[in-house]
């Protein structure tokens, strides 16, 4: 099978989890924040760009292509989770981050705004 095709099918595959009796939005929701960080996620995103548009050098590529494969299926499948969670109406305030991930995304929200704040006054 070739290698487009064997990619369809393990994202149609994906979507076949939110079928089964255990399946929890909110889990998955979860497991994605705890595993990746704002700015691991942009630069991933970035790349993924990047060699879509075809400006990626083989040589910049911090992360091998298994590796995007799997940030580009967790992307997926957290967008589902959300998806799903909306449409079953479940509160996300449920979701159980650890310490860890708290502080982080904590500290990534406060940075960003104060970036923003930043370009604001200059803006005035």
């Amino acid at each position: 099978m070739n290698r487009i095709l064997a990619l369809q099918l393990a994202f149609d595959l994906i979507i076949f989890d939110v079928h089964k009796v255990d399946y929890d939005p909110i889990k998955e929701i979860e497991s994605f924040w705890n595993h990746y960080a704002l700015e691991t996620i942009s630069a991933n995103i970035l790349q993924l760009l990047s060699t879509y548009l075809d400006v990626g050098l083989e040589e910049n590529k911090p992360l091998k292509d298994a590796d995007m494969q799997e940030f580009a299926t967790a992307i997926y499948r957290v967008l589902i989770a959300y998806c799903v969670a909306n449409y079953r109406h479940i509160d996300p305030s449920k979701m159980q981050l650890s310490a860890e991930t708290k502080v982080r995304i904590k500290r990534e929200i406060e940075l960003s705004r104060e970036i923003a704040e930043f370009f604001s006054r200059l803006s005035k």
